[in-house]
């Protein structure tokens, strides 16, 4: 009777060790894609991490088809790789809360897809040693590419290769017989000024030769020397192609006129990124090895998977059902902190509708960079007879919120790539009006001898009237803080205003609290006026 039992229960026993490992694993990898997604829909930069997974399965999938017969792991082996397994879901479920309340800090999207990846190699190694593990490693580790960069060292290496594109720039037109001189990130030439924003730092044509050097270099199996080789090649034609870029921009800026830019921009970008892919794929195709195939492995794993043991599926069942712990739990926990918040005050800025008052248009690509806020920028004549202006921008809550990314976009940041030196900072002031009160920074800069004030807030949406005066703590205990708060994800908005040539301090904080007392409107909870709503 117990042999009849145990034989019908061996498809079922069968089906679960399939099934178990690869809910687990499946889990896991949605976790992080879900961490990650937000920066990859929402960020340009790396709107080429969608694309990436598939990458790496097609890596798999040729490496897969040429594997040796699997090696079974010592006991030591399965013990250490089950230990991975575990501790890489654990790392992973605790990301899941914490990625919730802080959808913008990226080293929790590191941490985790580091988690992942330990989690798939043990699996790897589980299902046919060393061997498989040698040779499936890099195509596992190939979707770290996807991974965005922590801000601070993102945004170090686009500042430095922006004032590096703009130098080199300049000293080719000089070569060429041009005028041209740097005022911060600005080239100013007799036509006109052209601006070296971040978008044309470079940078993406660096991450995506790093990616397709990357690719092409295991998908042709070529050998670490030619590896390093063609990273060379992609990294330096993609310095080299933004820089002969820029340098061609500034060419049709002084023949034809500062109109003609926008006409050769796209076109000088796309040339740059074909001539940079042409160059990465004859390589690969010049250096490829011809190896020999291996017979198919798709089977062997078959029967691998119904060699795994008890503890290695005890360790796969624990990690699923961790994992789906945390998710619940974690939409629990917010949610039973919201239902708790009363309706919050929401409030709004307007622009103006006096006359002299001028809409300033903002190029698409800044709008990219700041992940695509609604707002508007206006300026006009003061009553001291200086320039004014404002800019007003704000991002909706849920899982796009961009929160403390606006920390790299500080006005020391923006305005001194346009030349503007920080001469002081002022004592912040607090604007209350309609109940509302809203914090400013402020700075004192100066311009080729004009002095201009500018005021930087950064509120949260929907606040209570207890944290108006609380400033965005994006420090890792502020943001532990905000998880053990129940807080997640309520957005952002951005008051940045500047006054030119006013005669003190006391006069451009009054010149502040009459903009925001005139321009302020209260309105109904989650309510967004059609104006402000529009992109500028």
């Amino acid at each position: 009777m117990r042999k009849v039992f145990q034989h019908r229960l061996a498809p079922i026993i069968g089906i679960a060790r399939w099934l178990m490992p690869l809910m687990a694993l499946l889990a896991a990898w949605f976790m992080v894609f879900r961490i990650l997604g937000s920066d990859w829909m929402v960020d340009a930069q790396y709107e080429y991490g969608i694309f990436v997974p598939l990458l790496v399965l097609g890596l798999l999938w040729k490496r897969w088809k040429d594997l040796p017969p699997p090696i079974t792991p010592t006991n030591l082996g399965v013990f250490w790789a089950n230990g991975i397994i575990l501790s890489s879901a654990v790392i992973l479920s605790c990301m899941i809360p914490l990625a919730e309340a802080n959808p913008d800090w990226r080293i929790l999207g590191i941490i985790a897809s580091c988690a992942v990846l330990g989690m798939s190699c043990a699996s790897i190694f589980l299902l046919g040693g060393w061997i498989w593990l040698q040779r499936l490693a890099f195509p596992l580790g190939f979707f770290l590419i996807a991974v965005p960069w922590p801000r601070n060292a993102e945004k170090g290496i686009m500042t430095t290769l922006v004032s590096w594109n703009t130098d080199v720039t300049i000293e080719i037109m000089h070569w060429l017989g041009e005028e041209a001189m740097r005022q911060g990130n600005l080239i100013i030439i007799p036509a006109g000024i052209l601006g070296m924003e971040e978008g044309c730092s470079g940078i993406r044509s660096l991450q995506g030769g790093l990616m397709l050097a990357l690719f092409f270099g295991e998908y042709f199996q070529l050998t670490l020397l030619r590896r390093l080789l063609l990273l060379f090649v992609a990294l330096s034609g993609a310095m080299i192609g933004n820089i002969a870029r820029s340098s061609l921009l500034v060419m049709v800026a002084s023949l034809r006129g500062m109109s003609a830019v926008s006409a050769w921009h796209d076109f000088a970008g796309a040339l740059v990124l074909l001539i940079t892919i042409v160059s990465i794929v004859g390589c690969s195709l010049l250096w490829k090895r011809n190896l020999a195939n291996h017979r198919s492995s798709f089977w062997m794993a078959g029967k691998t998977f119904l060699l795994l043991k008890t503890s290695t599926l005890l360790s796969f069942s624990a990690s699923l059902v961790l994992l789906l712990f945390f998710t619940l739990g974690t939409e629990s926990w917010f949610r039973a902190h919201e239902r708790q918040v009363p309706e919050a005050l929401e409030w709004d800025l307007s622009p103006q509708s006096d006359p002299g008052v001028m809409r300033v248009s903002i190029p698409r690509e800044t709008l990219r960079e700041l992940f695509n806020p609604v707002g508007f920028s206006e300026k006009w004549q003061g009553a001291g007879g200086g320039q004014e202006q404002v800019f007003y921008f704000r991002w909706p809550q849920g899982r796009m919120a961009v929160q403390s990314i606006l920390a790299m976009h500080t006005p020391e940041v923006c305005l001194s790539s346009i030349g503007m030196r920080l001469k002081k900072q002022l004592d912040p002031i607090t604007v209350q009006n309609k109940g509302v009160a809203i914090p400013f920074e402020a700075r004192l800069f100066e311009q080729n001898g004009s002095s201009i004030y500018v005021f930087n807030a950064m509120p949260l949406n929907m606040q209570l009237p207890e944290d108006f005066l609380k400033k965005l703590d994006d420090s890792p205990l502020g943001r532990l803080k905000s998880l053990l708060s129940g807080r997640r994800n309520r957005g952002q908005r951005m008051v940045e205003i500047a006054f030119w040539n006013l005669p003190d301090e006391g006069a451009a904080k009054e010149e502040l609290a009459r903009y925001i007392r005139k321009s302020m409107i209260i309105v109904p909870h989650g309510a967004i006026p059609k104006e402000t709503g529009k992109s500028p």
